[in-house]
């Protein structure tokens, strides 16, 4: 039986290494949210949790719903309702067939409402029948600011959501390779009706064009909802990335150029540091029965982590006093976490560092020797 020691230090805070913070941007948006995904840390907010028109942000779940219960190969004949529905469109024609893939593209990069009239009739046999799944689903995901009452996202009585609920919903949606190859795309086509030619259709996510970093999410625009926007970006130098969500942007150029420079900031608050090289020795385990025979105990690798300037960091230890032998040079005996404001940010195996055989005979009888003469 191993025994093991928790040991909690603080390593650093790293504010002292920062000449100061940069302030935080002016955003035109009533509503925003900005999200890491991997630790859970809301960066930047204003009324997260208000419950407002979404406008086209509501294909986020459309998408999701579709992609969940059709086939990508299976096709839909569009409604004459589709065509009549208004707002955003993908140019679809009354009567003519297209794939689930098709619509896809028509609904998450030309932001289509007749493709999602036509995806919920074909999905659910109306757009009544698709609502309930799409309140289903919100409800599966604790999306308890959201309710929707049409596929599209027009205004209507009992259609909102927060921007907090749309950050979570889009971490689920952006997992699916289609959905997120999609997004990304600024410029896209689909055949043209009896499939003749070729239907070009673009993308209103201007952040796309002025943000080399970001690869979605949707944006939308209402009477109700102002310009809305979700978005998902990356920077590559720190390996992490971020989520963000605004309503109520007075115009589309605002509304990217407010994106943009939240994502910014919030990038901003971070640094990539090197916490663990992998030749470090973080303790060292004696051999059960083996006098004097120690072997130091290393990370199972290097540990670079996105570390947010100044919070302090802390690192819990997890590690044997002792071992049984024989032990196997790599062999995990505990682990090493690090911690700000207590997320974890970071975690490494940690592995013996040599190997060590078990006791031998002259171990034993000077173990047994020392018991009977103290």
């Amino acid at each position: 039986m191993l025994r093991r020691l928790a040991v909690l230090a603080v390593l650093a805070t790293l504010l002292a290494a920062v000449p100061g913070l940069a302030a935080a941007p002016k955003i035109a948006a009533p509503a925003y949210i900005v999200l890491n995904p991997a630790t859970g840390e809301t960066l930047a907010q204003r009324a997260a949790d208000r419950e407002l028109p979404m406008a086209s942000t509501t294909k986020i779940m459309t998408a999701l719903i579709a992609l969940e219960r059709a086939d990508l190969d299976d096709r839909y004949t569009v409604p004459p309702e589709a065509e009549t529905v208004g707002g955003s469109t993908g140019r679809l024609v009354a009567g003519e067939e297209l794939s689930v893939r098709e619509l896809l593209v028509a609904l998450l990069v030309a932001s289509g409402n007749d493709a999602a009239v036509t995806l919920a009739d074909g999905v659910a046999g109306s757009q009544a029948e698709f609502v309930q799944l799409m309140n289903a689903k919100a409800k599966e995901l604790g999306l308890d600011h959201t309710s929707y009452a049409n596929p599209h996202g027009l205004d209507a009585p009992g259609h909102h959501s927060s921007v907090r609920d749309l950050v979570t919903l889009s971490q689920v949606a952006m997992r699916d390779p289609l959905f997120r190859e999609l997004v990304s795309s600024r410029r896209a086509s689909i055949p043209g009706p009896g499939g003749v030619g070729r239907r070009q259709l673009e993308s209103e996510n201007e952040l796309l064009d002025i943000d080399p970093e970001a690869d979605g999410v949707k944006t939308g625009m209402t009477d109700g909802a102002g310009y809305a926007l979700v978005a998902h970006a990356r920077r590559a130098s720190l390996g992490m990335d971020l989520y963000l969500a605004s309503i109520g942007s007075p115009s589309s150029d605002v509304r990217a150029r407010d994106g943009k420079a939240l994502l910014d900031s919030a990038f901003d608050e971070y640094a990539k540091a090197r916490v663990l090289d992998a030749d470090d020795v973080l303790a060292r385990a004696a051999v059960d029965g083996v006098p004097g025979r120690t072997i130091p105990l290393r990370p199972a690798s290097a540990l670079d982590v996105p570390i947010r300037l100044g919070e302090p960091l802390t690192q819990t230890l997890v590690a044997p006093h002792e071992v049984e032998g024989p032990v196997e040079e790599g062999q995990v005996v505990g682990s090493v976490t690090y911690r700000q404001e207590g997320r974890v940010v970071g975690r490494r195996d940690l592995v013996a560092g040599e190997a060590a055989d078990g006791p031998g005979i002259l171990d034993r009888l000077r173990a047994g020797w020392e018991e009977i003469v103290p």
